[in-house]
Formats: C-alpha cells, structure tokens, sequence
C-alpha cells in the first residue's frame, strides 16, 4: 500500500510540472491568474444568483437553492474537514522551480475551488443540460488554472472534482426524496376521492 501511495504521489508531482512548467507560456500567464481569482467569479455569481431568486420562476429558485447549498456544503467539508486531516503542503511550498502566480492558504488537498464548481456544474446539469455543459467546461478551466498558477496539484483538482460532484448528487438526492413526498401526499386525497366515489357508485 504505502508503495502504491508513493507511485500515485510521484505521478502527481511529474504531471503537475508538465502542467505547471511544460505548458508555460505568456498568454495562460495573463489569462490563468485572472480565471483562478475568486473575487472575479464570486461577485458575478453572487448577482446572478440574487436576480434568479429575486426574478427566476419557481424551478429556478429552487435550482438556485440546490446550487447554494451544495456548494457552501462542499466548501466546507473541504477545508474543514479533509484539509486539515491530510495536511498536504501546496507545490508552490515545497516544490523546487514551481512557476508561481498565485497565493494561497497551508494546505493542498482538495482544491475548494473545483469543488466548489463541478458541485455548480452538476446541479446546474440536472436542472438546465444545455448550461450546465457551459459550467462543467468552466469548471475544467478553472481546475486547470489552480494547477498553473503552483496552488495545486492535478490530485488536489481531481479530488476536489469528485467530493463536488458527489455533494451535489447528495443534494439532488434530498431534493428528490422531498419532491416525491409531496407528490404522494397530493395523491393521497385524491386517490382517497376516488374511493370514496366508487363507494356511492356502489350503493
């Protein structure tokens, strides 16, 4: 097992060079600095999500909500649980000749951001699959660019994208369970009035 562990953690770090350093180039370092920014994202995300619960029909709100939750859910099971638990050091730290572009906190393992974005990304499938292809694109960019900017390695992405697309599922589960019992409950008097009209037909 612990020779496993180590051939996983020496392909990380050799793919993490060849994304970091081997595909360096002077348009991703302007671009990816921008893209892995979080206020840039965060305050438009923000708007959008406040005109949608404010102005969206009922699917959409309800969409909104399912976005929100499962995203504060994976942000948080991220770095306060998983993080501190393995305690990986970012690249940018203990890796020689890292291409660096970008500051971040202690620890590596997950990356918030993919998760936070692939736990957008699969609700926003569920509920609209033309956009949500859009997200999930967007989410691929923006887990690359922790990558280039030395924050991450390709392992902290992945994972990040696992743990936000099972959140999601999480939540989409509990939406479902709490739909279908509305739906059974709305179909329990009227299968009641059934009944009770074949009943009178009877006498």
């Amino acid at each position: 097992m612990e020779e496993l562990i180590k051939n996983i953690l020496g392909w990380d770090i050799r793919a993490f060079y060849f994304l970091n350093k081997s595909l360096m180039n002077p348009v991703f370092d302007v671009i990816m600095p921008v893209i892995t920014n979080e206020a840039i994202i965060l305050v438009p995300v923000i708007l959008v999500a406040l005109y949608f619960l404010i102005k969206g029909s009922k699917r959409t709100r309800i969409a909104i909500i399912c976005m929100i939750v499962a995203v504060l859910l994976a942000d948080a099971v991220a770095y306060r649980l998983i993080k501190p638990y393995f305690g990986r050091l970012r690249p940018c730290d203990v890796l020689p000749g890292v291409h660096i572009l970008a500051q971040a906190g202690k620890y590596s393992f997950p990356s918030n951001h993919a998760a936070n974005m692939m736990a957008l990304s699969v609700i926003t499938l569920f509920f609209y699959r033309r956009y949500g292809w859009l997200i999930f694109s967007i989410a691929l960019i923006v887990g690359y660019s922790r990558i280039y900017v030395g924050v991450h390695y390709p392992l902290d992405v992945l994972s990040g994208f696992v743990l936000g697309g099972v959140t999601a599922l999480l939540v989409l589960l509990v939406y479902n369970g709490i739909e279908l019992q509305k739906s059974s409950k709305k179909e329990a008097p009227e299968n009641e009035s059934k009944k009770q009209k074949k009943k009178k037909g009877a006498l």
